[in-house]
């Protein structure tokens, strides 16, 4: 039997640089690669499910403690539990240029990014733009990984392992810099939060506030440092730092700095921006296009996302407009008022599968804003055996979520995925499959659902979404959920009619310029590109080599 339900929760893609991307047709260091093909698609081994029942159940999110602050900086607690840890440098291709790490390819002035491979991963649910985001202020350090980038599993790839340490200066002061913060993303669809930490669902970036650049893998001092040349903010779930600065004005400065960059914004000559190392007042996100700082603050030929910066200031301008490249991809401070939609199209709602069969999952997903994601969850039997997020976001060919279950036991099995937004809306829908005793068979039921998914909305929230690790996954059979892998680009394909009708409650918060009109004409550009790329059933990437 169907059942959709819908629930409001507060809030809460990192794809590494790998081979994968740079081979493709057009470069990006966070381009998605293979998305749709069928080798990317993750099988579940339901048999391993079963026998390891209850590993792969979400956890509740811990939450920040800030009273613990103040007893940091008063010597009570210590700051860095675990001490010095070892430094393992750099991820391979990758250096350090002043407070950002780019790829050598970026680094050497021989690659550009090209704003069309930007386009090209759009149609992929959750890419859209404009996309709501939030960006979490870390003040209490935490255990941290080093590998691709996640914020929701505390991985990163500029992560010594082991303890970052806690905020030293007390409470008062980390509130005064959060404002600081959230006042320089208020004109834009960024929600900054401190005293709550997200659910792992919905993609967040998080900022780790304080501790020192030798408590990373970087090579030599900073104010502080992110991964940069993410032109057109690919990769949502990115981990950066602001190291300790006294001056609560400039460690505000440095921390939307740093965030800036995770977004693909490069430095600047203007001293009032915040993306500028001459700034010393109050700076913020500048609407005016300002000379690119890269032979000063990076490196000659260093700002990769330059093709990205002309969209708004000119062919050859060498120039960067912070606010209108951060509207692009954030939009306005307007809240999200609608929920997100989900419809399971196979299999089929009631679907009978013989003993030892299989199941192609596949849902459409969608909503008004991009900056969403979804999770899996299976029970069998009334229990629980699979609850994961999909933080590569896998689709099929035609752009639906999906995942492959097979070794399908005896029982009753329900079979459901929940979207959610950065607004605290959470959309599910569920089917019913039976799986009969017998003989084991290799069928495989890929029938679509009948029926649409209806939502209502609720008031309140909560921050307690899930956490879970798991291993690794290369499109084979896997038991055990999870991927280290970058997401990826696929063929397109038409999305599935939606049958969802949804509706939502009340939502929480929320030189030469380009002309106000190329926003316009970029939506207009996009929204055509999804279409002709749907018709042609195929991507078009490109790429700039820099000549020489």
């Amino acid at each position: 039997m169907r059942r959709t339900a819908f629930a409001l929760a507060f809030l809460p893609l990192l794809p590494a640089a790998t081979a994968l991307a740079r081979e493709s047709a057009g470069y990006h260091p966070y381009l998605p690669a293979d998305h749709g093909a069928p080798s990317r698609i993750k099988t579940l081994d339901v048999r391993a499910l079963l026998a390891g029942q209850g590993k792969l159940v979400s956890a509740p999110v811990e939450q920040p403690d800030l009273s613990r602050l103040d007893r940091v900086a008063a010597g009570q607690e210590p700051a860095d539990a675990d001490g010095e840890n070892p430094r393992t440098g750099l991820p391979d291709g990758w250096v350090q240029r002043g407070s950002m790490v780019v790829p050598r390819e970026i680094d050497d002035g021989s690659l550009q990014v090209e704003p069309e491979t930007i386009f090209a991963v759009e149609d992929i649910p959750g890419n859209e733009y404009p996309r709501k985001h939030t960006l979490f202020l870390n003040f209490n350090g935490g255990e941290l990984k080093s590998g691709t980038d996640n914020s929701a599993e505390n991985t990163s790839q500029l992560a010594k392992a082991g303890a970052y340490p806690v905020w030293d200066q007390g409470e008062q002061k980390a509130v005064s810099i959060a404002q600081g913060v959230q006042a320089d993303f208020a004109p834009f669809g960024v929600t900054v939060v401190y005293e709550t930490r997200p659910g792992n669902v919905a993609p967040y970036t998080m900022e780790m506030m304080g501790g020192d650049w030798s408590d990373t893998n970087i090579d030599s001092p900073a104010g502080g440092v992110a991964p940069g040349a993410d032109c057109g903010a690919l990769g949502q779930r990115h981990v950066v730092y602001a190291f300790s600065s006294f001056s609560a004005v400039q460690m505000a400065n440095t921390a939307s700095q740093e965030a800036g960059h995770a977004y693909g914004l490069d430095h600047t000559f203007d001293c009032n921006s915040v993306m500028s190392y001459c700034a010393g007042g109050d700076g913020s996100f500048r609407d005016g296009c300002a000379g690119l700082c890269e032979s000063q603050c990076q490196g000659p030929n260093s700002a990769g996302c330059q093709l990205t910066h002309e969209m708004f200031c000119g062919e050859g301008s060498l120039q960067q407009n912070d606010f209108e490249e951060m509207s692009w991809i954030f939009g306005g401070n307007e809240p999200d008022m609608e929920a997100p939609t989900a419809e399971i199209v196979s299999p089929s709602d009631g679907a009978e599968i013989e003993n030892g069969g299989a199941v192609d999952f596949r849902a459409v997903v969608d909503d008004n804003y991009g900056g969403y994601g979804w999770k899996f969850v299976f029970s069998k039997d009334g229990e629980v055996i699979y609850d994961q997020v999909d933080y590569d976001r896998e689709v099929d060919d035609m752009y639906r979520a999906a995942v492959n279950l097979d070794g399908l036991e005896p029982g009753t099995y329900e079979l459901g995925i929940e979207v959610h937004d950065q607004f605290g809306h959470v959309t599910s829908d569920m089917v019913t499959i039976t799986v009969a005793g017998g003989s084991a068979t290799s069928g495989v039921a890929d029938g679509t659902a009948d029926g649409g998914s209806a939502s209502a909305s609720a008031d309140g929230g909560s921050a307690d979404g899930g956490s879970a690790s798991g291993g690794d996954t290369d499109g084979g059979t896997d038991g055990t959920g999870g991927s280290d892998g970058p997401g990826a680009t696929g063929d397109d394909g038409g999305p599935a009619e939606r049958g969802c009708a949804c509706t939502a409650g009340p939502a929480g918060p929320g030189s030469t310029l380009a002309p106000l009109g190329l926003l316009v004409l970029l939506g207009a550009r996009l929204r055509g590109r999804r279409s002709q790329a749907r018709r042609r059933g195929a991507r078009t990437l490109g790429a700039r080599v820099r000549p020489a």
